[in-house]
């Protein structure tokens, strides 16, 4: 399924790649639960939704790659203004974990009218993406609808949305992302809506309240993940090893 794939990555050159990152060290957080049983999670700016039959391995790989490859980003590019190559070292940094881009989009966004909802928003523009994947039309309505369910699922969960709000605004990032992973025949896609901004207010809301959109500048990135699983498996536990130093580094931080 992977061979044609296969002969165009440089496996040895990605591995080695992936060493040379650094990651953000202002905070890791823990994958945080939002629609029981495992159909969505908060992991940094992102919320990954899940279709029923991904496997607990593959959820933990898409939720790994992104987290660490959002860190790798934000490191190199914190600030809002820097949206464009922050897009591009995620890409990179995902093509290097195992997840090979097959489609990536980043360009100005043109919002009409004056007030926009950030939750509406990223959701169509995950929609334009979903409608571009390859599957049959009854799956793409079902990645749709699960990371639908899964941003609504946060109005139910206080705890869970100041933490993603937290995650968004407090780091200077400015940027949030909507996804859902699948599996069809034995093919692992995952397929994200992002939406950047740089502000001139202070706003501490996202999601579900309305933006005055004179006072934002929007970028969109769409893209779509196919998992090489030879390229994700030898790089699988290092990953582990690079989030876990990190999270370490941050408890030692703590005074008690």
């Amino acid at each position: 399924m992977f061979d044609k794939d296969m002969e165009q990555i440089d496996v040895a050159a990605s591995i080695q790649r992936l060493r040379t990152y650094e990651l953000d060290g202002a905070r890791v957080d823990d994958a945080v639960s939002i629609d029981e049983p495992n159909k969505g999670s908060i992991v940094g700016e992102g919320i990954i939704a899940f279709t029923a039959g991904l496997s607990t391995q593959n959820q933990e790989d898409v939720l790994h790659a992104f987290l660490f490859a959002s860190l790798v980003a934000n490191k190199k590019y914190p600030l809002e203004s820097q949206g464009k190559e922050w897009y591009a070292l995620f890409t990179e940094v995902m093509y290097s974990v195992g997840w090979l881009p097959t489609q990536k989009y980043y360009n100005d966004l043109n919002i009409g009218g004056n007030t926009v909802r950030m939750d509406k928003l990223v959701l169509e523009i995950l929609g334009s993406v979903i409608a571009g994947v390859a599957m049959p039309g009854t799956a793409t309505a079902l990645m749709l609808k699960v990371a639908g369910d899964a941003i609504n699922a946060l109005k139910k969960r206080e705890t869970a949305l100041t933490l993603y709000e937290r995650n968004m605004l407090d780091h200077g990032v400015g940027g949030m992302a909507a996804g859902t992973c699948t599996e069809e025949k034995g093919e692992v896609t995952l397929a994200l809506g992002m939406v950047r901004f740089i502000r001139d207010n202070s706003s501490t809301k996202v999601l579900f309240v309305d933006w005055d959109t004179r006072s934002v500048k929007f970028y969109r990135g769409e893209s779509v993940f196919r998992k090489v699983p030879y390229l994700v498996d030898n790089n699988r536990e290092y990953i582990r090893e690079r989030l876990g130093d990190n999270a370490r580094r941050k408890i030692e931080g703590y005074e008690i």
